[in-house]
């Protein structure tokens, strides 16, 4: 009892140390129906782009089997998200800084656990999220390959999806599967084509994909454009350094730059007036998704 109450106390002075919570954020989920098709890199690299253009960004590795963030990145996380609960930790402390300023949440492997948290443990975690809500430009979800149901919960809590695939027919296949329920969600779906030969290549594959969602879902697809297969990729992840720092001017790192540019600077679709637009909110959102999804297992 007296931990609990230590707990509390640490979390609500977080709380009130905060400026008044009016700023918005936009959340996208960066998701794949098949692994391997470089969505982590992609997440990362692209998270650091938006940064720098003077966005404040928060990573948040939602792969609950295969959380790799920290490693694409070069970083050694001490603590996740579940020891805000166990040992009461300061959200602040849990977020780790990580290249170009850019934040980094490494909360995954404790999220599908906190399904099953009390009231008062999910008010101190939404009361942590509250005191950081004014930090935040951006958040980007890179969840796990495939269309379980905590990809579902992150992709339902978000504004925007970010398919990523690459021109092999069977990753296509998958990432059509995982467009056909990501639509029943979101209304706004992207898709990115990565490790392809040259731009035809990437252009044959989304004109394939794009024909058959219009067709059979009446869905328009967002197509944010392509990443050239690059060997300055392979050399960043032997070096933990993320290639758009340890290359910038590489094929990747340009091809990342003009999707980034697109995604931000590109046709702004309106929130809607109940939008869950701080951070705050989207989380409440997000837990209420992971605890409805697995009492329905």
């Amino acid at each position: 009892m007296y931990e609990q109450a230590l707990k509390l106390r640490k979390i609500m002075a977080e709380k009130n140390a905060s400026t008044s919570r009016t700023g918005n954020v936009k959340v996208y989920c960066v998701a794949s129906g098949k692994g391997g098709v470089g969505k982590t890199n992609l997440s990362v690299n692209m998270g650091l782009v938006i940064q720098s253009l003077g966005k404040n960004v928060l990573l948040i590795d939602a792969d609950l089997g295969l959380a790799n963030i920290d490693v694409v990145s070069g970083l050694y996380p001490k603590y996740n998200l579940s020891h805000i609960l166990s040992i009461g930790k300061s959200i602040k402390d849990v977020i780790l800084k990580g290249p170009m300023g850019i934040s980094i949440l490494p909360g995954a492997s404790g999220l599908y656990d906190l399904a099953n948290i009390t009231s008062v443990e999910l008010k101190i975690l939404i009361d942590s999220f509250s005191s950081i809500a004014n930090d935040f430009d951006i958040i980007i979800i890179d969840t796990g390959a495939g269309i379980s149901k905590n990809v579902i919960s992150f992709i339902r809590s978000s504004d925007e999806v970010i398919v990523v695939t690459t021109p092999e027919p069977s990753a296509v296949t998958d990432a059509y599967a995982l467009i056909k329920i990501a639509r029943k969600y979101c209304d706004s779906i992207h898709v990115i084509v990565n490790k392809t030969d040259n731009y035809k290549e990437a252009e044959y594959t989304i004109e394939k994909l794009s024909r058959v969602t219009k067709k059979y879902l009446n869905l328009k697809i967002n197509y944010l454009g392509y990443v050239l297969k690059d060997n300055t990729i392979y050399k960043s992840n032997m070096a933990q350094t993320p290639f758009y720092i340890k290359y910038p001017n590489g094929l990747a790192s340009k091809c990342l730059i003009n999707i980034s540019k697109k995604l931000i600077y590109g046709e702004q679709i309106p929130l809607e007036a109940n939008s869950n637009s701080t951070v705050d909110g989207w989380f409440a959102k997000l837990m209420s998704l992971i605890k409805t999804n697995v009492g329905a297992m």
